[in-house]
């Protein structure tokens, strides 16, 4: 699903929708969330819900509005759930950031919103792990 945007992008960012509510399990609700805190639209170019399918949010050619101060040049993927994960998500987010590290040649480096906003804990899952990163974010 994946395709390179015209723009420059140098980092992606994952995050995860702090709720575990079935009713929140959908990128128009997130987007919803987000106009009405005056964003323009969803901040996420990406939204996995809890049965791993993949929905496209804000333009990929469009910079995000998810980690404030740090959207330069940047993807952002958001990931459904607060301490609920599945399998099933956790490879959606693999896939795609493959997908993204390859149409990079390994150039892009993957983050958690917590490595720059230390009052986030976002995501609360082991991102790292997930997406198997060196101790420089690269897969």
């Amino acid at each position: 699903m994946f395709e390179k945007p015209r723009r420059k992008v140098s980092r992606v960012f994952v995050h995860c929708s702090a709720s575990d509510r079935l009713e929140h399990d959908n990128v128009d609700i997130i987007r919803e969330w987000h106009l009405a805190r005056g964003f323009d639209d969803i901040g996420y170019h990406y939204f996995i819900d809890k049965t791993g399918e993949l929905h496209a949010g804000r333009n990929i050619e469009q910079r995000p509005a998810a980690q404030k101060g740090h959207n330069k040049d940047t993807i952002a993927i958001c990931v459904s759930g607060l301490e609920h994960f599945n399998a099933r998500q956790m490879l959606a987010l693999l896939e795609l950031c493959v997908q993204i590290d390859v149409a990079y040649d390994g150039t892009v480096t993957f983050h958690g919103h917590r490595e720059v906003n230390k009052t986030k804990t976002c995501p609360v899952f082991d991102y790292r792990t997930v997406l198997r990163l060196d101790d420089d974010g690269r897969m």
